[in-house]
């Protein structure tokens, strides 16, 4: 199946790099950090995607142009800023319908990941979600796709990826999807955040991942999100990550090399730690120690 469409890819790819001074046609799949889920986005022009199937959850959100595609009997368009969903198994072409070409990015959730994530939620069964229509209007869903294709694309936490996918996945399913989901409101449980704020202070530097906190204090990992979010101002993820930075930070009236400090702290690597750090503070860290060495008199 994927061997014939990265075919007429490679095809396209040929055909367009005649032309690379005006429009370009490219297409990528990968797979993401996240087991289970796959990244692929493209810029089609002339190319055509004929029946297929995919034995993933297809999330897509249009970017550039207009597509269309032939799905359930009918043909269907996409406009930049609508959402594309499609279920397993379903069979479906696409293609650019303007001159201005059709820019898009997808997300592929595997089944098992999908019943993963179902059984996460305050869900009152484990069904499978099915989504009731192709194109999807949510401008509200727009900056959590982008957050969560950039974690699982970047060297980020398994925690960050893992609430991310909760986070999109539950509001997407909720909104456009058959599914039971009615959920308990989200409340204080002050003795279980404060387990969990003590245990990310002691394990900041670490890979810690969602059902590790859910273990740690008996609650399903998106009610804990929800309760942590609701107490705290901000999502696990995002408290551990400031975490580590003020740590880092701390580091830097040392000697120790970035890289060292980097690996040490909890980043990927030192590219890693310097965009983290100049994104909370302003500036790159070499530059924070070098004026900071200044004022200690170093």
């Amino acid at each position: 199946m994927w061997g014939f469409l990265f075919q007429s890819l490679a095809d396209m790819g040929d055909r367009a790099g005649a032309n690379r001074s005006s429009h370009i046609e490219s297409a990528r799949l990968w797979q993401s950090a996240t087991s289970g889920v796959e990244l692929f986005e493209a810029r089609l022009l002339t190319h055509k995607f004929g029946k297929h199937i995919h034995d993933a959850y297809t999330v897509g959100l249009n970017e550039t142009g207009q597509g269309q595609c032939f799905y359930r009997k009918e043909m269907h368009q996409h406009h930049p800023g609508s959402f594309n969903c499609i279920n397993p198994g379903e069979v479906h072409t696409g293609e650019a319908i303007s001159g201005l070409g059709w820019g898009f990015r997808n997300l592929y959730v595997s089944v098992a990941t999908v019943e993963q994530v179902i059984a996460q939620l305050d869900w009152p069964d484990n069904k499978l979600p099915k989504f009731f229509k192709m194109v999807v209007d949510d401008p509200t869903l727009q900056q959590t796709f982008y957050s969560l294709f950039h974690s699982l694309d970047d060297p980020t936490s398994q925690l960050e990826q893992q609430s991310l996918l909760l986070q999109f996945l539950s509001h997407l399913f909720s909104r456009h999807a058959c599914v039971s989901r009615k959920q308990k409101g989200a409340g204080s449980e002050s003795k279980a955040v404060s387990l969990v704020l003590d245990y990310l202070a002691a394990h900041c530097t670490e890979d810690v991942s969602v059902n590790d906190l859910a273990r740690l204090v008996d609650l399903s990992p998106h009610y804990l999100i929800r309760c942590f979010g609701k107490q705290v101002g901000l999502p696990p993820h995002r408290y551990k990550h400031h975490l580590q930075l003020l740590k880092a930070k701390r580091s830097l009236h040392s000697q120790k090399p970035l890289a060292e400090i980097a690996i040490d702290n909890g980043f990927y690597d030192q590219s890693h730690f310097n965009r983290a750090f100049k994104q909370t503070f302003g500036l790159p860290p070499g530059h924070y120690r070098q004026v900071n060495f200044i004022q200690d008199g170093h």
